[in-house]
């Protein structure tokens, strides 16, 4: 499967490469592993590697919603996540193991959210 945003999204049996599009993209991508290397919580998913903007993560199955507990928890656990601009209500960016919800799609930060047009 491929999905397209601001960035090329390769999904794999195991693992997704996420390829950026733009700067936006890339900024998203390199946020990734900030993000990955300060915390490496159990809540985020896992990212194996980034390497030119590029990133490589664990595939987990795509969460069918998540409870707004969820969003409220990763904003207070990770303070860079607590953006007024997000989409962490989106369900398509949680994905789930071993019963826990984990997010999956964690490149936004408060300079990337102001580079979205709201119209």
């Amino acid at each position: 499967m491929i999905k397209i945003s601001t960035r090329l999204v390769f999904v794999f049996k195991k693992f997704v490469i996420k390829i950026p599009l733009s700067y936006r993209g890339y900024l998203q991508c390199k946020n990734e592993e900030f993000i990955w290397n300060k915390y490496k919580n159990q809540i985020l998913g896992e990212l194996y590697w980034c390497k030119f903007g590029i990133v490589c993560m664990k595939k987990y199955k795509i969460a069918k919603h998540i409870p707004a507990i969820n969003v409220i928890e990763i904003k207070e656990i990770i303070p860079e996540l607590n953006v007024k601009l997000c989409d962490l209500y989106n369900y398509k960016n949680w994905g789930v193991y071993d019963e826990k919800y984990i997010l999956i799609d964690y490149g936004i930060n408060e300079q990337i959210s102001k580079m979205y047009k709201i119209k």
